[in-house]
């Protein structure tokens, strides 16, 4: 149950590609934590897009010249082993890269935050990542009105 927070400038992702980047990195992120990709684990996984004018993005003192991503990925502690960070950093970065339109040197940056489960809470709770990984499959999603 990752959250997912995107820094971009505003002209790298229209909407359809934003939501194309959020399908497909909910359920390869969720593939990554062995979790199960019920509609109530989904549910959980949020992603925000910060996006920034093109004059406010830098590469060293320079205004950036390419659409830089940055992608911080903040995860339960304990829920990667090391093969499973390395495969998340690769298959996020070409996620991004594909909507980028660019398939060799990808100006991606992922960032793995590991957040001790204690210091974990949603909807009032502390997280309990054996319980979600052993969730049902067909679990509801969470309805919030």
């Amino acid at each position: 149950m990752p959250m997912i927070i995107v820094h971009a400038p505003e002209a790298a992702f229209d909407l359809k590609a934003r939501r194309a980047i959020v399908g497909e990195l909910t359920d390869f992120a969720l593939e990554c934590e062995t979790l199960p990709k019920s509609p109530f684990v989904k549910s959980t996984v949020w992603t925000y897009f910060n996006l920034y004018d093109q004059d406010t993005v830098f590469m060293g003192e320079e205004e950036a010249t390419t659409n830089v991503v940055s992608v911080q990925i903040f995860v339960i502690e304990g829920g990667l082993d090391s093969d499973a960070k390395k495969r998340l950093i690769e298959g996020a970065t070409t996620i991004f890269g594909r909507q980028l339109g660019t398939s060799t040197l990808m100006p991606v940056y992922i960032i793995i935050h590991e957040v001790p489960e204690e210091n974990w809470g949603i909807f009032g709770r502390k997280a309990d990542l054996a319980a979600y990984r052993t969730s049902p499959i067909d679990a509801a999603a969470m309805i919030i009105n």
